[in-house]
């Protein structure tokens, strides 16, 4: 990359530029949770501790997100600028909150996308020793991974869209083909029915936990406005792709859920207790026939790339959007002339990655701590940020919204009772902290505490630049004009 390749006016706003539709824009955020990664490796975690009632715990998180999205757009319809989060919450809770949201997030995004890669490192290493007795080292398979998608991210978001896509659809397809496969044999012998929409099982001391692990499950779709400006219409596509999103991901868990549950009936949360890592694969064998696992070992794999490309993507357009408005470096601003990507910033985050990565196998972390302790960190920002954007939509509402005629139900209601279950969800993570990173209970707390301080420090942050630098203050959460 030459500086000829870049754009980057200080006296106009940069924008990217893309025709994604809602299909495209819903696949591309969608990959960032990884459904067949999740399907095979994540819900035997939810099971764990839902067992047969775990299907209908996933629908309630589905309800949970949707009414999150319904505040989400409507702060999306009235905002009209690419920052998501950051914007969003700048615009009803101020420029002090919201860049401490949008650091809140950039940290959020980085840790998961340190995590995602080191785990396609693993399973790549052992799917080639289990198939060829070839053993290679994890991270050279990881840092492939992340050289592959610093070239994709470079690009024009259109390709990375079209890579994505592909790699969803086989996903799904191999997620549809396991569940209807299931479903048309027979259950197991301890299964009933009954048991999965046992309301009283919802409140049993466990099932709280599962729908934690659930939310995690869902994270990626609050990511569509960052893609304001690269889409074909961004007040239809935007609303189509995150609704979309969120009923697809609903429906693909919990029909996976309600195949697993069927597949091992009353001893499903034995099973996933004693054995979660071989769950799906024993029953995908058992139902479909053997002479599979090698072929879903390589979908894994594309599950997990997908995932890591899909955050790389996140993260640099929140790098991005903070450099368009100088509370980052403004060379993160810059487009690039031929494929109007976020080269530069997408650049930073490829070395940003590399670079951690590389001190963490100096100081020979285990690459479980990336994939395990990383994503624990990463769900409890994610809920954190989308409880200040519930609390932003609320007080923009009350402020604002309210005299203009915007739906009650929409910014009002449904915020305040996503408030509500986020609310209980961070209490849960502060209090069972372990059960998301791992350790003994209290041993790592002082993680929350670091995702706290980054939010802190960008209100501090945001404090110096309205004290220091009132023009940089002033374009907080607002260098780009909306559109109309």
């Amino acid at each position: 990359m030459t500086a000829s390749d870049l754009k980057s006016d200080p006296g106009a706003a940069a924008k990217l530029t893309g025709h994604m539709g809602a299909v495209g824009l819903a696949l591309s955020v969608l990959a960032f949770s990884a459904p067949l990664t999740t399907v095979a490796g994540y819900i035997p975690v939810a099971l764990m501790f839902g067992g047969t009632i775990s299907p209908l715990i996933f629908i309630g998180v589905m309800v949970l997100m949707m009414l999150f999205s319904l505040g989400y757009l409507t702060l999306n319809n009235e905002v009209k600028r690419p920052g998501d989060f950051y914007s969003f919450i700048s615009y009803g809770l101020g420029k002090k909150f919201g860049l401490g949201s949008g650091l809140l997030a950039i940290v959020t995004y980085f840790v998961i996308l340190t995590g995602v890669p080191s785990y396609f490192g693993v399973a790549s290493a052992e799917l080639l020793a289990a198939t060829t007795g070839i053993a290679v080292p994890w991270y050279c398979f990881t840092f492939a991974c992340l050289a592959a998608i610093a070239v994709l991210g470079y690009l024009h978001v259109e390709l990375s869209a079209k890579v994505l896509t592909i790699v969803m659809v086989a996903e799904v397809v191999i997620c549809l083909a396991f569940g209807i496969t299931v479903l048309q044999g027979e259950a197991a012998p301890t299964y009933s029915t009954a048991s999965m929409v046992d309301l009283g099982r919802l409140f049993t001391k466990d099932a709280p936990f599962a729908m934690l692990f659930a939310v995690s499950f869902f994270m990626g779709f609050e990511a569509t406005a960052l893609f304001r400006n690269e889409v074909r219409d961004p007040a239809r596509t935007i609303p189509r792709a995150t609704i979309g999103a969120v009923l697809s991901i609903g429906a693909l868990y919990t029909f996976a859920a309600v195949s697993l549950v069927w597949a091992y009936g009353g001893n499903v949360q034995s099973v996933a207790t004693n054995a979660p890592a071989s769950m799906f694969m024993d029953a995908f064998e058992k139902h479909t026939g053997p002479g599979f696992r090698t072929a879903i070992g390589l979908l894994v794999l594309t599950s997990a790339f997908a995932s890591s490309l899909a955050i790389h993507n996140v993260l640099s357009r929140y790098l991005f959007n903070l450099g368009g408005d100088g509370a980052l470096p403004r060379f993160l601003n810059r487009v690039h002339v031929r494929h109007a990507s976020p080269a530069a910033a997408s650049v930073t985050v490829s070395v940003a990655v590399v670079a951690v990565l590389s001190v963490v196998l100096l100081f020979g972390a285990k690459p479980e701590i990336l994939y395990g302790q990383f994503s624990g960190v990463g769900t409890a920002g994610g809920v954190m940020l989308m409880l200040v954007v519930n609390i932003s939509c609320l007080v923009w509402y009350v402020r604002e919204g309210r005299h203009r005629g915007v739906s009650f139900w929409k910014a009002c209601a449904a915020p305040v009772v996503s408030s509500i279950g986020f609310f209980g969800l961070i209490t849960l993570i502060a209090t069972n902290f372990h059960l998301l990173v791992g350790g003994e209970p209290g041993e790592r707390t002082w993680m929350i505490y670091i995702i706290v301080g980054v939010l802190a420090a960008g209100v501090l942050l945001a404090s110096f630049y309205e004290r220091e630098k009132p023009e940089v203050y002033g374009r907080l959460g607002s260098w780009l004009p909306a559109d109309t």
